[in-house]
């Protein structure tokens, strides 16, 4: 069992090697950004980043499609660590995820999930 955490609890992006870095517009269309870019980059009301170190088995498009359904950072990160572990069956230790975004009038929320959490309701939903 596991939990999504709070990024600035655990270092935030800085603690981790990201190999794929995402932003995500407010009509949900990503632009890759190398990590430098994205770290100097402020989010806009309704945008979103993603930040992946590891094998992600989770396709661009579904990205996308899971950005665009939520807009949220822990729901988002959430359906795409439910579609990886539905497909992987399991976490690679080497996986660590990072999404967040800024939401008008509540600033910037952020999530992140070490390959050592999982959120619980996805083992709830294998069974």
């Amino acid at each position: 069992m596991g939990r999504i955490d709070d990024a600035a609890s655990n270092g935030g992006v800085a603690s981790v090697g990201y190999n794929d870095t995402y932003v995500f517009d407010s009509a949900g269309n990503p632009k890759k950004m190398s990590a430098d870019a994205l770290s100097a980059y402020r989010l806009q009301s309704g945008e979103g980043e993603l930040w992946v170190s590891g094998k992600l088995n989770v396709t661009p498009t579904e990205i996308e499609l899971e950005f665009r359904k939520t807009g949220i950072a822990r729901k988002w990160l959430e359906n795409i660590i439910v579609r990886h572990v539905n497909r992987c069956r399991s976490l690679d230790s080497s996986l660590t995820v990072f999404a967040r975004t800024a939401e008008e009038g509540t600033g910037v929320t952020c999530a992140d999930i070490p390959h050592t959490a999982v959120p619980i309701s996805i083992w709830r939903d294998r069974k």
